[in-house]
């Protein structure tokens, strides 16, 4: 018996080319980046928000022919943890599992933070005039990280039925929305994507980030996480039909997605008025309100319960992907063994699935305690103030950009090696090229990777110089974990070598297909 038939696998054929797109819609959520980090972004970029939301899309277009490459040659549940190993090697397979799972884990927590604590009461307040006291946000934010992990663990074939309808459908209304608020806006203007056109109305607040290109970066870093999803069917390769179902779900989902996103941005920019974006970042539900403006009390409503239901179908997506890296990791040996057990009924990674989930929900929950405290607000305040309330609501933002900071930093840090991960294997294998294929080698191998991980840097930089809180105090609680990871990295490659060789490449269902057609033709 072969050792691919030894280890434990995941249920096979369960995933298609429509389940994985509709997984990579689910775990970029457009409706809840339209709520939560278009609004985040606005409060650095202002009226420069669709700009930084068209460069993260474009940035994210070059990520598209880096994990074209990588899924071509590598298929399993490991994801982004498997393309590095084949690619790359143990080491950095290892670290950027654990990173991956760190960022997974942030955006989890991040979402449930800004939906259950700011736009949950918003949006009653606003429609309803009704006032949530300050202690709904724990259980509201506990619950959307626990429902949706329960539905992971029950399996992939309901995760998919569930996710397949919500993200389609979510993205068909975003896109035919913000068309009509484009068309119904008297503020058009190109201007919205041209850094130096707005000195005269927002010199002042540019001033104190360091000048429009530096908000420009620090708007970048929410229109950047808002793709952090992105990948989300990777680890979804060993359930898939083929390994090509993934490698078309990665291509189409940030194309489709990126394009939605740049859209709604421009569209809530000229919708609110692009001389008044200062009031749309200190709103807590300005996207509402620009939708219910411009198409009545059912728009808003409407957006609101496809936020609603992004935020839970994203903690579905997330939670499935970080579950699936871990008990990759786990069946390689690199974690416990305990977290490669599969449910005998579900035959999904359910003991990795609830860690994730108890992991999630304990960090969101802390960081909203932990930020509000060092921002002046009490635990007690957090607890007995209206949940609209100013403190409440300044506090659970912070929060919510501090646990994004955290998420992006570990997704440039896996897109870093994984753009590194393709000039490595291209270099390794030497493949010899002609006609248009000897131009585009170096064009698709090395200089776009190499552009995409300059902008990663430049976002990166904005985001700790000069120092800005919540920001820098989230690159550097990153740091110590990339730290952590490197070093247990190399306690793996010393204390357990045989693990170490086999880290990331034990099961590839590129090679199993492989090896299926060469008997198939013999």
């Amino acid at each position: 018996m072969s050792e691919s038939k030894q280890v434990p696998r995941l249920r096979k054929g369960a995933v298609g080319v429509l389940e994985g797109l509709a997984q990579e819609i689910a775990a970029m959520a457009p409706a809840c980046d339209t709520v939560a980090f278009m609004t985040a972004a606005a409060t650095a970029a202002f009226v420069l928000t669709p700009a930084a939301f068209l460069i993260a899309m474009l940035t994210m277009y070059l990520e598209v022919n880096t994990l074209y490459h990588l899924s071509r040659r590598h298929a399993s549940a490991g994801g982004y943890y498997g393309y590095i190993a084949t690619a790359f090697g143990p080491l950095p397979a290892i670290v950027s599992g654990l990173v991956y799972v760190l960022y997974q884990v942030a955006s989890t927590a991040a979402i449930p933070v800004y939906v259950g604590g700011v736009v949950i009461p918003g949006v009653l307040q606003y429609f309803f005039k009704l006032s949530l006291p300050g202690w709904t946000w724990v259980p509201l934010v506990v619950a959307f990280v626990v429902a949706p992990i329960a539905l992971s663990a029950f399996g992939i074939r309901p995760q998919m039925k569930y996710v397949k309808y919500a993200a389609l459908t979510e993205v068909a209304f975003l896109a035919v929305t913000s068309a009509v608020i484009i068309i119904k806006a008297p503020d058009n203007t190109l201007a919205v994507f041209n850094p130096l056109a707005w000195s005269s109305v927002y010199g002042k607040r540019f001033s104190l980030e360091g000048g429009p290109f530096a908000a420009l970066g620090l708007g970048m870093i929410f229109g950047i996480t808002s793709f952090i999803g992105y990948g989300g069917s990777a680890p979804l390769g060993e359930e898939s039909k083929s390994s090509r179902s993934i490698t078309r779900a990665l291509t189409m989902g940030v194309l489709l997605v990126g394009a939605v996103l740049t859209e709604v941005a421009y569209a809530l920019t000229v919708g609110w008025g692009v001389d008044s974006m200062v009031s749309f970042a200190n709103s807590n539900i300005p996207g509402i309100i620009v939708y219910t403006e411009y198409m009545g009390v059912a728009g808003g409503l409407l957006l609101a319960l496809f936020a609603l239901n992004s935020a839970f179908s994203d903690s579905v997506a997330m939670q499935s992907n970080a579950g699936r890296v871990y008990f990759a990791m786990a069946r390689d040996g690199v974690l416990p063994r305990s977290f490669s057990k599969i449910h005998p009924k579900w035959l999904t990674p359910s003991t990795s699935l609830w860690f994730i989930g108890a992991t999630s929900s304990v960090l969101a929950v802390l960081s909203g305690f932990i930020i509000a405290y060092f921002t002046g607000v009490s635990p007690v305040t957090m607890l007995t103030s209206p949940a609209t309330s100013t403190a409440v609501f300044n506090a659970l933002t912070d929060g919510f950009e501090f646990l994004t900071t955290v998420a992006l930093v570990g997704m440039i840090v896996a897109h870093f090696l994984l753009n590194t991960s393709v000039m490595t294997l291209f270099y390794r294998l030497k493949e010899r090229h002609s006609g248009l294929k000897k131009l585009l080698h170096p064009i698709q191998h090395y200089v776009l990777p190499g552009v995409a991980t300059v902008v990663f840097a430049f976002v990166l930089y904005e985001s700790v110089v000069p120092p800005i809180f919540p920001y820098t105090q989230a690159v550097f609680v990153s740091a110590l974990f990339l730290l952590f990871s490197l070093g247990y990295g190399l306690w793996i490659k010393r204390k357990k070598p045989e693990v170490y060789v086999k880290a990331g490449r034990r099961v590839n269902i590129v090679e199993e297909e492989m090896r299926e057609t060469a008997k198939e033709r013999t």
